[in-house]
């Protein structure tokens, strides 16, 4: 990269943008009045160049900040002659075929001018709780196509040369349930976008436009070189990754084919399944957006997080017509946790397998994180007399992925927005009708593995003040199969889950002063929720509903014993699942881990791998592959060594298990079983029909873990790593 700047120049300016980035994202967040803005950071800032490529962005949701670069094309393209770009002009849009994640997340985006000429382009997103349709919330259940979703609103000018548009805004307010709060969130994207050009103004002042220009380019620039340097030095091959959405007793498959060469990468999603007919697919922009934040995640931790720079180095191949890539008119109201999420978790398990393979990478590796969310809406009247509506985001305190050297973070949050919180108890007991039983870490959320995934969050809530709340809505993923997936033999996390009991006895327990912690403590009848349903919840019934948390790295019975007498201390682990899947003892008063028992129990569980099967014969493969010459490690279990001329897949232990060239999945021991035999809350209540599988693959001499996987019955296995070696 050839600088127009001196380094210390660039290093201040390139800063100073990042700063004032995050002083507008500040702004906007004391402006709004919803706890989904300013208690769960549900929302986004960035700052553009005049082309509208992203170079800096908040660290809160990253495909909202992302998804701007391509609305503000669309601007460009389309209303450079009418009506016109001016200074002080601000553009709004929820066009999810623009640009927008899905209508509920609406953008502002303004242009920047200097002395007349464009420079830059600044934005923000909020997610909005109610922007209207026939669905109260963000989902529109059983919608056909976005045309019974909520309203769709291409880029329009809401602000003219500094002044609002009042019909336009007048428009834009009426179509909600919550026109108050949609107007304040409103204000508090005008505030930040403002404050965002005043801060660029000031340096165009202080030090010219021209460096100014030149440091937005060479942002761009230099995260675009550090990243294909890092590329560089990864082995070039293929990774390959499934996810699965069950949406209205269909099931739809994500599919990638991620390619390393020199210092590029392709994405391939040939083989997704065609388009739903609404609610969970997402546009081209949300499988972009999706993509680049995982790339900014797993592969520019220490590079300046700028989209633009990350999207030169990535080529995407996608069919139109696909649940990541719909075309009009498929609806897309709930693709931020759906499709776009899909995309997340089918890219961070490519990339994740990508840096296994380099020992200086490999500790920022991660299994998935929290795989699928649930989300609630509430809507009537309040405790105060007053309508309100709101999004419940408490499963966004999900569980962190594994890596390889340490646990997931418990209740970590997810993958795509380093600052993810969620609003305090308090908060919603004041505002909506609602009474928590409990809000608390949950154990067995996280999956086992060498290295625990981190749990995720559970809670039980009644109604309270009302005597009812007319509009409770519940859209999930994950319901029937855990999407959060581990690394190396690590186990994956739990599936979702959300309960009702209908007319119970908990006012009578705690008119007594007692506080169930369990739903089975509790007299009623139980209703297992499907994923999707709108429902009415009453004085008297309670809900419960459970999150999911991050998946596991490596074989369960290598954790250290004293690690999971820990867990189990800290209620993170069940003593089942430390006896069953760690195959750990303890002694539950002292907390001590039978040392004996732990050793009998962990064998015993290495004895049954000495059953399972093997689709081909491993008697023409050669046996010692310490004799071998490592060529490339696949991961810290794997290699390809080069054995006489030849290369094949060897287990740490020394075992050959494949010729190089071929699935080395198809040469290990392996077993299928039941997904419950994942853990004690995957699908504990067997939702869905039994199209799911859980495959374990081991080495056939040491027995160790090699992978673990959730596949379609019936389905070839999965060549998830192929080194071009």
């Amino acid at each position: 990269m050839k600088s127009r700047l001196d380094p210390i120049t660039f290093e201040i300016l390139s800063h100073r943008m990042w700063a004032i980035n995050d002083e507008a994202g500040a702004t906007l967040r004391l402006v709004s009045g919803s706890p989904v803005a300013n208690e769960s950071f549900d929302y986004n800032t960035a700052i553009m160049n005049a082309s509208g490529e992203v170079i800096a962005i908040g660290a809160y949701i990253t495909v909202h900040a992302i998804s701007l670069e391509q609305i503000v094309g669309d601007i460009l393209r389309e209303y450079k002659e009418n009506p016109g770009i001016y200074e002080d002009d601000m553009f709004l849009c929820n066009d999810p075929y623009v640009g927008a994640m899905h209508q509920s997340d609406v953008a502002l985006v303004a242009p920047v001018f200097w002395n007349g000429e464009m420079i830059a382009w600044t934005g923000a997103v909020i997610h909005q709780i109610d922007v209207g349709g026939s669905g109260k919330g963000q989902v529109s259940i059983g919608a056909t196509s976005i045309f019974e979703e909520a309203p769709v609103i291409p880029p329009i000018k809401l602000i003219e040369r500094g002044t609002i548009k009042k019909d336009v805004e007048r428009n834009y307010l009426r179509r909600s349930r919550l026109p108050e709060l949609l107007g304040l969130d409103l204000k508090a994207k005008i505030a930040c976008n403002n404050e965002a050009k005043r801060r660029i103004k000031e340096i165009c002042e202080l030090r010219g436009v021209d460096t100014v220009k030149a440091v937005i380019d060479e942002i761009i620039e230099y995260t675009e070189s550090k990243l294909r340097n890092r590329l560089k030095e990864l082995p070039d091959g293929t990774w390959r990754h499934i996810s699965y959405m069950d949406y209205e007793k269909s099931i739809y498959q994500t599919h990638l084919t991620m390619t390393k060469k020199g210092e590029a990468l392709n994405f391939d999603f040939a083989g997704t399944s065609p388009q739903a007919p609404a609610v969970i697919n997402c546009t081209y922009a949300g499988l972009r957006a999706g993509l680049l934040t995982v790339m900014l995640e797993y592969l520019c931790y220490d590079i300046p997080w700028c989209p633009a720079g990350a999207m030169r180095v990535a080529n995407i191949m996608s069919e139109p017509g696909t649940v990541v890539h719909a075309k009009w008119p498929a609806g897309v109201c709930k693709a931020t946790t759906a499709g776009n999420w899909s995309v997340i978790n089918v890219t961070s398990g490519c990339i994740a397998r990508m840096l296994l393979t380099n020992e200086k990478y490999r500790k920022h590796a991660m299994a998935l994180w929290k795989g699928s969310s649930i989300v609630e809406e509430l809507f009537g009247t309040n405790q105060h007399g007053d309508n309100f509506g709101a999004t419940i985001l408490d499963f966004m305190a999900g569980g962190g992925g594994a890596r390889t050297y340490k646990d997931g973070i418990d209740t970590g949050g997810f993958l795509s927005s380093v600052s993810c919180a969620i609003a305090n108890a308090e908060t919603y007991e004041f505002r909506y009708p609602m009474l928590y039983l409990y809000r608390r870490q949950e154990p067995d959320t996280g999956g086992p593995g060498k290295y625990r995934g981190g749990v995720s969050m559970g809670t039980m809530y009644i109604c309270h003040g009302v005597d009812e709340i007319p509009n409770k809505v519940i859209h999930g993923m994950g319901l029937r199969q855990p999407d959060s997936v581990g690394l190396n033999g690590g186990y994956p996390a739990n599936t979702h889950i959300a309960l009702i009991k209908r007319n119970t006895n908990v006012e009578k327990l705690l008119d007594r002063g007692e506080l169930p912690q369990d739903i089975g403590q509790i007299e009623g009848k139980l209703e297992i929720l499907p994923a999707m349903i709108n429902t009415i919840f009453k004085k008297g019934d309670v809900y419960s509903g459970r999150g999911v948390g991050g998946g596991g790295y490596g074989d369960p019975i290598a954790r250290n014993p004293a690690l999971v007498a820990q867990d189990v201390d800290n209620n993170l682990v069940t003593t089942e699942t430390a006896l069953n899947i760690y195959g750990v003892s303890l002694n539950i008063e002292t907390m001590q881990v039978n040392l004996e028992e732990t050793k009998a129990r962990r064998k015993e569980i290495k004895d049954q791998r000495m059953s399972w099967k093997q689709k081909n014969n491993l008697q023409a493969l050669p046996g010692d592959g310490k004799k071998g010459k490592v060529v490339q490690t696949i991961n810290e279990q794997l290699s390809v060594v080069d054995y006489e001329g030849h290369n094949y897949t060897c287990c740490r232990c020394g075992q050959i298990i494949s010729p190089a060239k071929e699935n080395y999945k198809e040469f290990a021991s392996f077993n299928e079983s039941p997904i419950q035999k994942a853990g004690p809350l995957v699908n504990e209540h067997k939702v869905g029909e039994d199209v799911y599988s859980f495959r374990e693959y081991c080495c056939p001499d040491c027995l160790t873990l090699l992978d673990a996987e959730i596949a379609l019955k019936d389905v070839p296995f999965l060549w998830d790593t192929q080194l071009n070696v």
